[in-house]
């Protein structure tokens, strides 16, 4: 996740660099982004599905550690590694991991919520607006938009690049994919959204006993800003040790 969180450190440096030159000359707003802004938000949703796959794989093999009868069927079904079940981290793959080796499925536990602008969603301006939030099967179509997005980028793949959805990508006109600034900046909210959600379902499932703690190096990502006002944000407040108020 560093890596997503530094780029998107660059973009508001960028953002904010654009309005001060913008207030510099009498103007109002924070103007067009720049050239750079469209391949900085592509790369911090790369980054982010990038982190994804690499926190569920560490999370069963964490998990498999602790539950004795959490074994593979057989040498087909890995967790990591070239073979491994999550690769491409969709949330069907991400059910079939944790099922197949915890009976597990993570997506009932899901819940996001996520800056959308009211073009998405339908007519109107191109300003972002208040929270939006996703349950059931919607949560699945989010993380499934946000990962195609991710394989069109890095693998140049047009016929995973076809569909929008509101809060992680939009279509042009011309059908071309867009990726705007809260958009990535969602990315990485999910990300942290689904971890917690996902972490702690499992603990209850398997009945594991202990407690989580918020630690410095969650200041350092900005966590508690990624997750005001969501349902994991909540949780971590209320059962997390050292946790601040989100």
């Amino acid at each position: 996740m560093r890596d997503g969180h530094n780029i998107e450190q660059v973009l508001l440096e960028l953002l904010g660099q654009t309005a001060e030159a913008r207030r510099a000359q009498g103007k109002t707003g924070a103007g067009n982004p720049g050239v750079k802004h469209p391949s900085l938000n592509r790369a911090a949703v790369v980054a982010t599905v990038g982190a994804l796959e690499a926190f569920s794989e560490d999370l069963a093999v964490t998990a498999q550690a602790l539950d004795p009868q959490a074994n593979p069927p057989t040498a087909w079904y890995k967790i990591t590694g070239g073979g491994g079940m999550v690769q491409t981290p969709t949330p069907e793959n991400l059910r079939k991991m944790f099922w197949t080796f915890f009976r597990f499925d993570p997506t009932a536990n899901w819940e996001w919520a996520v800056e959308v602008s009211p073009s998405e969603l339908g007519p109107g301006s191109n300003w972002r607006g208040p929270v939006h939030r996703y349950t059931g099967r919607d949560t699945s179509k989010f993380l499934n938009a946000m990962v195609s997005a991710r394989h069109g980028f890095a693998h140049q793949d047009k016929s995973q690049s076809s569909s929008g959805f509101p809060g992680i990508v939009t279509l042009t006109p011309g059908g071309k994919i867009s990726i705007h600034s809260h958009h990535a900046s969602n990315a990485l909210s999910v990300l942290l959204q689904m971890a917690i959600l996902t972490t702690h379902g499992l603990s209850d499932h398997l009945q594991l006993q202990g407690q989580f703690r918020w630690s410095r190096a969650m200041d350092d990502a900005d966590w508690a800003r990624r997750l005001k006002d969501t349902t994991a944000g909540a949780l971590a407040a209320k059962a997390w040790r050292n946790s601040p108020t989100l």
